[in-house]
């Protein structure tokens, strides 16, 4: 097929799904690590986070075998180029250049009432340089205003390259991905739980300090809802989504996600779509026992998942929710290529049916164990083969409709965070035509502290 019409078949694809109509075919979404690449080609993967285009030839080498409908090389998800120059305790390389994250926390139980104040300012002025130690400007005075500057540099000049491979690759296999301006974050209490307290000391402090930390999921909302919204609203369409990683709510006691994970996620995802604005989750771990909650969350809400049982999610959310991945990536390592195939047909027996979702792993492909190429290879044509719909164009599930859902009135506020019309007050001469560049640079400053607490 033409690499034109090939583009526009999975566009298609891709937005019929979006849209509520069963495709021509179930989409094929399939990548792979840089970290992997690196070691399929025989590559230090640590010369290849400085020097993607050592990829480039192993990379092309992959699209030709791999058939997918999005782009078969995948980003590094944590680079060193951006976290040694920071100084980050949280985000390590190990000896053979893998990304790690050790057990670290930025906030002590005794700051509750700090964090609550003004959590946005504590970010920014505590937790942050705490573990990122090149941006604290009392051990590292001077210097960490130029850390941020070099890691910035270093991210986008070390990383142009691997951007580039990538734009080689769309226009010669016409993979397709609608750029992601749909926002995403995290449920408020995964804020808490990731790096501030850790995970270890959360489910501490929720039998210790109940009620700070009630207090406290309920201050960092509107920051949270800030930043989980799309950047630009003006360019945003619901072919996009924000995109979330639900990391505590499985390992919470009962009574603790219903009191306090589950109200705060829920208004922050309704008033996003009384904007008219779609979010996902990937659900990490087993979500069994809490998809009677997801199934209340806005239609047209996008699930990936990792052990959740196929049957009952499907049977939960399909055809009110679009569902994604879930394939086991044991199949790929650890199984016989014919036995692969015989996996995958049993999952799309499950998955496809009525429409409404795209192929995926429930893991991704971060080292060469994960995947044998022969096994991914046979799944990513068996779907392309055994996914064909014989009724495209039907229209399936509920409708999307934002006048269901209630705003969520959370306003964010922080002693850190300049206002226009405090920018104004300071630098009275500029025209209101400056408005979209200042408060673009504010904002993002926002979201990159934010970013940082992963």
């Amino acid at each position: 097929m033409d690499v034109n019409a090939l583009y526009e078949e999975r566009k298609q694809n891709k937005h019929d799904i979006f849209d509520g109509i069963i495709p021509k075919r179930v989409p094929v979404n399939l990548s792979i690590g840089a970290f992997a690449i690196a070691e399929y080609a025989g590559i230090d993967p640590r010369l290849a986070y400085w020097d993607p285009k050592r990829l480039e030839e192993k990379a092309f080498e992959l699209a030709e075998r791999i058939p997918s409908d999005s782009c078969i090389m995948g980003r590094s998800v944590l680079n060193p180029t951006k976290y040694q120059a920071i100084g980050s305790e949280a985000i390590k390389m190990s000896s053979n250049g893998f990304m790690q994250h050790p057990n670290t926390h930025m906030m002590e139980p005794e700051e509750y009432d700090e964090f609550i104040k003004d959590p946005y300012a504590f970010i920014v002025e505590k937790a942050v340089p705490r573990v990122n130690r090149a941006l604290d400007p009392v051990a590292n005075p001077g210097r960490n205003v130029y850390a941020f500057m070099q890691a910035d540099m270093i991210s986008k000049s070390a990383g142009a390259p691997n951007s580039v491979i990538q734009k080689k690759l769309n226009d010669k296999y016409g993979y397709f991905a609608d750029a992601m301006v749909g926002g995403g974050g995290y449920a408020p209490m995964d804020i808490l739980s990731d790096q501030l307290r850790s995970f270890s000391g959360m489910l501490t402090d929720i039998r210790r300090y109940r009620d700070k930390v009630k207090a406290a999921v309920e201050a960092v909302s509107p920051l949270n809802y800030f930043v989980s919204a799309p950047g630009n609203p003006a360019i945003y369409t619901r072919y996009a989504y924000g995109s979330y990683p639900f990391h505590m709510a499985t390992f919470m006691r009962p009574k603790d996600f219903e009191e306090l994970w589950w109200p705060a996620l829920k208004r922050q995802w309704e008033g996003l779509a009384s904007e008219g604005f779609r979010s996902g989750a990937f659900l990490e771990h087993n979500w069994d026992g809490l998809l009677d909650y997801i199934q209340d969350l806005p239609v047209g809400s996008v699930f990936t998942f990792e052990y959740t049982d196929p049957k009952l999610l499907k049977s939960k959310l399909g055809g009110k929710m679009i569902l994604g991945s879930g394939f086991p990536i044991k199949y790929l390592s650890q199984y016989t290529k014919e036995e692969a195939v015989d996996k995958t047909k049993e999952f799309l027996d499950i998955m496809a049916v009525d429409g409404g979702y795209m192929f995926g792993l429930d893991k991704s492909i971060l080292c060469a164990a994960d995947c044998k190429l022969e096994n991914l290879e046979a799944v990513a044509k068996t779907v392309l083969e055994y996914g064909v719909y014989d009724n495209p164009g039907t229209k399936v599930g509920m409708e999307f409709h934002k006048e269901d859902y209630k705003p969520a009135n959370l306003k964010f506020e922080s002693r850190m965070y300049k206002t226009w019309d405090q920018y104004l007050a300071e630098n009275p001469n500029t025209p209101e035509e400056a408005k979209p560049y200042v408060m673009a640079a504010e904002n993002a400053m926002v979201r990159e502290f934010v970013g940082l607490l992963k």
